[in-house]
């Protein structure tokens, strides 16, 4: 995988995980900010294969957008975002190069400890079963307020791409409202009924407005809620 230099950016790394593990999302992108600002990075993905070859017709979308400014790191922290892929080759790819279009610098310096989201059943207890997805556990353990944004990611069934491959993103849903918590707190956030068993995990992070580019390619499939 291809990283931007880190002689331009020092203290900043990014790595492509086609698998997860122990229950972890396949095909995700980690952004590593060792600096001591926030960053806003707007990064741009070029796919290759088992061999490092380029499959230049595969078509790279996030579902957080990492590629278009949406996603905040704070310091000392990593930012992860899902990437899918789509059109011929899409099956085969096994890596992906990362360049930087920009990085923008933040004031974060009240919020340098991770945000935890997990998917959580009705007696407010950790679960991967979807059929027992009821809410979202969000803690804060900065000592300042934060405001949220909480996604939830529907993936492909099992064994779709076959049997050694990822497993892709095919819908998300933001929740509409930010999710505001007080410092050094914790709260549940409860799904609609309507979507509960749908989705299969949940990704969080910082919610800073900012009026950047939108216009990368969404999720394929239902519209979302």
């Amino acid at each position: 995988m291809g990283l931007f230099s880190r002689r331009d950016r020092p203290g900043l790394a990014v790595t492509y995980a086609p698998h997860g593990k122990d229950g972890a999302l396949d095909q995700t992108v980690t952004l590593r900010n060792a600096t001591e600002a926030g960053l806003r990075p707007v990064l741009q993905f070029s796919a290759v294969d088992f061999y490092g070859r380029p499959l230049p017709h595969v078509e790279i979308g996030t579902v957080l957008g990492m590629d278009r400014g949406a996603v905040v790191v704070p310091p000392g922290c990593e930012g992860v975002d899902v990437l899918h892929f789509h059109g011929m080759g899409a099956r085969n790819v096994r890596g992906v190069n990362v360049s930087a279009v920009d990085v923008q610098e933040l004031d974060l310096s009240d919020a340098t400890a991770p945000i935890e989201a997990l998917m959580v059943d009705m007696t407010e207890h950790a679960t991967l079963d979807p059929t027992e997805f009821w809410g979202v556990g969000v803690v804060n353990r900065n000592e300042a307020p934060v405001s949220l944004k909480v996604t939830l990611v529907e993936l492909e069934p099992v064994g779709t791409g076959g049997k050694d491959a990822p497993r892709q993103a095919v819908d998300a849903m933001t929740l509409t409202e930010p999710v505001e918590l007080a410092s050094q707190s914790h709260d549940v956030v409860w799904l609609p009924e309507e979507v509960r068993g749908r989705f299969h995990a949940v990704l969080a992070h910082l919610d800073v407005p900012w009026a950047g580019p939108s216009d990368a390619p969404g999720l394929p499939g239902p519209e979302a809620v």
